[in-house]
């Protein structure tokens, strides 16, 4: 769970440099939020040929898969993304320092409120992939996205190369 969170906000912070990036030369005639669609669909065409060949998905299966998996897939954003602002109204008010016990109270409870929703999400969507797919490639769905988003994370890395010196150029 730390590393699917960790993954999260690595692909968060990736997002937020992107999106400042745009905001901070608007000369640059939106090739900056082409440049990160073109990244997201680049990722996505990957996503679903990893899962397609990770899962052996048949094309029956696969074309009832990937809707659910998307519904499933945005229901796990914006739940991941409703925790993240809740903690992070919870270190901003202990930060800070001027807030009463009761509020950050009430902060920590929303916080993992929020964080038992995900976790309750992800068991529902097992489910949900029960009714299209068989058993075993069912069970199989979270692990893959965890294999996929480590993978990522490497070929990230790799690419980055050591700290302080200049990514490595790919053709």
């Amino acid at each position: 769970m730390k590393k699917i969170f960790f993954l999260a906000l690595a692909l968060t912070f990736c997002t937020i440099s992107l999106a400042q990036n745009e905001n901070a030369d608007k000369k640059n005639d939106g090739r900056n939020k082409e440049k990160f669609e073109q990244m997201m669909a680049d990722i996505q065409s990957r996503k679903i040929a990893f899962f397609t060949k990770q899962l052996q998905l048949t094309p029956e299966e696969a074309k009832v898969f990937w809707p659910v998996y998307e519904k499933c897939d945005a229901e796990r954003n914006a739940a991941r993304k409703e925790t993240r602002k809740s903690a992070w109204a919870l270190h901003k008010a202990v930060k800070e320092g001027n807030a009463t016990d009761d509020e950050i109270k009430a902060l920590a409870d929303t916080y993992y409120e929020n964080l038992d929703r995900e976790a309750s999400l992800q068991k529902l969507h097992y489910y949900e992939y029960q009714k299209v797919l068989p058993i075993k490639k069912a069970a199989m769905v979270r692990m893959v996205e965890e294999r996929f988003m480590n993978d990522l994370l490497s070929q990230w890395r790799r690419q980055s190369g050591p700290k302080g010196r200049e990514p490595k150029k790919t053709n």
